[in-house]
């Protein structure tokens, strides 16, 4: 679970901005909350949904995480460029590190990885464990002189661990994290931590495609059921869902012939992939351990009138609300089973109102593992007080040079309580667009 994070010099941040899952003083819907367990285990939140303007930094909040994401899970290879994207609005600012610093919560324990870093070399980076009392570095790095020096924290029991330890960090290049160089060594002391990265943290833009809906039904054929009832609960007039198998004269007769072979060319045994924006439709291919290939096709069923008769519906012939809602029903089901952070830009997009609203109510009454969501959103429906908590609410304006800033709800003063979604359409939190002349003609005639 992510406790706190912060961003500097990236995209439109300029100086550092944070943004926390700890619960605040807020002493509403406790059961938003993760609680710790003891004193010095502080409780977390299990959402943080974003306000702002277009262009406000909603958006670069969610890339500045997939940049780091990317920095720790692919790297560097050979001598190439660091990918980063520095504050472009300041003079200065690409001469100037950009930084990260990211405290999660893994088990019981809870660490605090950080690093900056220039276009070509990292400069310092830091793995932390913080204890109830006292932090204790597991490694530390520094670049000065055009060298590194990383020191390991004492962890290491015997003596060719730290040989080992020593050599792999001589062996890390200046543009290479130290975290990533230790994975890539068949190393184990910190994998926790790249497994949370990988695994654990998952983004979703407005243009992601999730493929693993029609992996959720094909193995449980009672399952379709289940989403049958989620849809009649929406109001979606969807009566049935269908993972169907098709013969290979089908497949041949609805999709091209080269994308079938290049698929069953390139698709490794035991994988599948899903094919979208065809005009058959959406398609699943799955190749055994023997490299036998299959096909599925997503159907949704709809009542025909009033009749006992249905009708299939290709996923292109539903609403983009619809469309969007397939792609977000795995991460509901990941949030309900598993422990995720799930990151969403623009969680309200063609979605009504209502959906946005159910899809958090759902979350609520269904997360039993520590998952967490951070959304950004412009739907004002959401803002609202008997739906969130006040910390669980954050806001991202930019300045008059152009720079981002977050901050939350909860720094307000009480009396904004009550009608919180009023007060923030009046200007009172900020983080609104700012209209000018917009009876004017902005064009000579």
């Amino acid at each position: 679970m992510i406790a706190r994070v912060h961003f500097a010099n990236m995209l439109s941040f300029d100086s550092e901005q944070s943004i926390s899952f700890v619960a605040g003083k807020t002493h509403s819907h406790k059961d938003h909350l993760h609680v710790g367990t003891s004193r010095n285990d502080p409780d977390l939140l299990k959402t943080a949904i974003v306000y702002g303007a277009n262009a406000s930094g909603k958006s670069n909040l969610i890339k500045c995480f997939d940049l780091v994401k990317n920095m720790v899970l692919v790297g560097t290879r050979g001598d190439e460029h660091i990918r980063r994207s520095p504050f472009k609005l300041r003079q200065g600012a690409f001469s100037e590190p950009s930084r990260f610093e990211i405290e999660l919560k893994l088990e019981d324990s809870l660490y605090a990885y950080s690093a900056s870093y220039s276009d070509r070399e990292v400069l310092e980076e830091r793995l932390t464990l913080v204890g109830k009392t006292s932090e204790k570095d597991l490694f530390t790095r520094l670049r000065y002189d055009g060298h590194d020096e990383i020191k390991q924290g004492g962890f290491l029991k015997t003596a060719g661990d730290r040989q080992f330890f020593d050599f792999v960090a001589r062996g890390t290049r200046a543009n290479q994290l130290f975290l990533r160089e230790t994975i890539e060594r068949n190393c184990d002391w910190f994998r926790p931590v790249f497994n949370w990265f990988r695994d654990k943290l998952i983004i979703i833009y407005p243009e992601t495609m999730a493929d693993s809906f029609e992996q959720l039904i094909s193995p449980n054929p009672h399952l379709g059921d289940d989403f049958h009832s989620f849809f009649e609960m929406l109001g979606l007039g969807i009566e049935g869902v269908e993972v169907r198998p098709l013969e290979l004269a089908q497949i041949k007769a609805q999709l091209p012939e080269p994308l079938v072979a290049t698929i069953a060319s390139s698709l490794p045994s035991g994988m599948s992939t899903t094919v979208f924006n065809v005009p058959g439709g959406r398609f699943r291919f799955s190749k055994d351990a023997a490299g036998a290939l299959s096909a599925f096709k997503l159907v949704l069923k709809h009542r025909m009138g009033e009749s006992d008769d249905f009708v299939d519906f290709e996923v292109a012939e539903e609403s983009d609300g619809t469309k969007r809602l397939l792609d977000l029903i795995p991460m509901l089901m990941d949030l309900a089973e598993t422990e995720r952070v799930f990151l969403v830009d623009e969680i309200d997009r063609s979605m009504h109102a209502q959906l946005s609203r159910a899809f958090f109510e759902f979350f609520f009454a269904n997360s039993k593992e520590r998952s967490q969501v951070l959304a950004t959103t412009h739907e004002l429906d959401l803002l609202d007080l008997e739906l969130f908590r006040k910390d669980e609410v954050w806001f991202v304006e930019k300045d008059r040079k152009s720079a981002s800033h977050l901050y939350s709800l909860e720094e307000f003063k009480p009396r904004y309580d009550k009608d919180v979604r009023r007060g923030y359409l009046q200007g009172r939190f900020g983080a609104i667009p700012v209209v000018r002349g917009i009876k004017g003609t902005p064009w000579k005639s």
